[in-house]
């Protein structure tokens, strides 16, 4: 066999694996047959001389090795293992059809907009399902050199925040060293005061208070921080935070309501068809 195999790829590397009008066998176990065009599909395009023999080998090697080992399994499992697993084969491929089939069906079915007023309907109906495993804030902050001369009206600006503030703070905002002003985004708390280098707990824990504005000042920076909100561990999640695990479940309640309804429609028309019997 090894005198075989050692023969095959002298025949390989001599010819290179090139496009033949016949299809030539290159390998054989047994009673299970390698042509030339299987063997040049799993040889990618624009290669060197060189590189398509190599890959032409490894996938000769790779096969033969692959053949042998599945001859050696059918021969040394008993019949019980091998129906067992013939069963398996069958209902893998089986599952692999359906699915592919019924993924297919609902992309050309199922609505997948999901509305903010339906978000808003089911989270208003379950928000008792949704309460916070840890704390949450949301809030804005300027880091300024401590030389600046505007900190009273970028702190008033800061607290106040209504449209002419932004303005104004976008106006000068190249004298902050670093700014966070959507306040509309939710983070831990930890993730939140790491921004302005506050990460002990112990730190940032008195801060913990809505609509609370306090200054942190270093040896070279101030800041100024307003924190906007805060949802502490076991209160409802906010529905800005979880607006995507919403949507997800409205779409998988969709997903599975329609694949109900194609299961049903399926048995109708077999009925109907006469194609489907049962027998007592």
């Amino acid at each position: 066999m090894r005198c075989a195999f050692f023969l095959l790829i002298l025949f390989v590397s001599s010819c290179q694996l090139k496009e033949v009008s016949s299809d030539k066998i290159v390998a054989r176990v047994n009673n299970q047959y390698l042509y030339a065009s299987e063997v040049n599909d799993h040889i990618r395009a624009n290669l060197s001389s060189a590189d398509s023999t190599s890959m032409a080998k490894n996938y000769i090697n790779a096969w033969v090795k692959e053949q042998l080992l599945l001859e050696k399994a059918v021969f040394n499992l008993n019949p019980s293992q091998q129906t067992s697993l013939e069963n398996l084969i069958r209902q893998y491929r089986n599952d692999i059809f359906i699915k592919t089939y019924q993924e297919e069906w609902l992309k050309s079915r199922m609505d997948t907009l999901v509305t903010p007023q339906e978000i808003e309907a089911y989270y208003k109906e379950n928000k008792q399902n949704f309460k916070l495993h840890q704390d949450l804030v949301r809030g804005r902050y300027v880091q300024l050199p401590l030389a600046n001369f505007n900190k009273a009206s970028v702190s008033r600006a800061l607290r106040r925040f209504n449209d002419s503030d932004r303005n104004y703070l976008d106006s000068i905002s190249l004298q902050f060293n670093s700014a966070y002003l959507n306040d509309s985004v939710w983070f831990r708390p930890q993730a939140f005061f790491n921004r302005i280098n506050r990460s002990s707990p112990q730190e940032y824990d008195r801060y913990l208070k809505s609509k609370r504005f306090f200054e942190i000042e270093d040896s070279i920076d101030l800041y100024l921080v307003f924190v906007e909100e805060v949802r502490l561990r076991n209160e409802i999640a906010p529905l800005s935070h979880i607006n995507p695990t919403l949507k997800q479940i409205l779409l998988n309640k969709r997903k599975l309501e329609t694949m109900r309804q194609f299961d049903n429609d399926i048995l109708e028309e077999a009925i109907k068809n006469k194609t489907l019997e049962i027998y007592e």
